[in-house]
C-alpha cells in the first residue's frame, strides 16, 4: 500500500485540494479518480496533474465528500495488489 496524501481537511482544501506524490500511482493529465472509501462507497474524484509532481483533486464527488471532513486527518493510498486507490479518514 502506497501512501498518496496525508493532509488535514480545511475549509480551502475541502473544494480543491493541491498536493505533491513523487510516487506514480497517479494518472497524469486530468482523469476520473475511482476511490474507495472505508464504507466501501465508491467516489470519482477528478485528479489533474498539475506539471512536476505536482497535483490537484477537486470535482463534485471529492465536494461531496470533503464537506463534512474538515478539521479531520485524510489520506489517500493506492492499494497495488487490488489496483484500487482507498481513502481514509480519522477525526481528531
Amino acid at each position: 500500500m502506497t501512501e498518496i496524501f496525508k493532509v488535514v481537511l480545511d475549509k480551502i482544501k475541502k473544494e480543491k485540494l493541491r498536493f505533491h506524490h513523487n510516487g506514480g500511482a497517479l494518472p497524469r493529465g486530468s482523469n476520473d479518480l475511482p476511490v474507495r472509501d472505508e464504507n466501501g462507497r465508491s467516489w470519482k474524484f477528478n485528479c489533474k496533474s498539475e506539471g512536476g509532481n505536482f497535483f490537484s483533486i477537486s470535482g463534485p464527488e471529492w465536494r461531496s465528500f470533503a464537506n463534512s471532513k474538515v478539521n479531520a486527518m485524510v489520506t489517500l493510498y493506492w492499494e497495488e495488489d487490488e489496483h484500487v486507490y482507498t481513502i481514509r479518514v480519522r477525526n481528531f
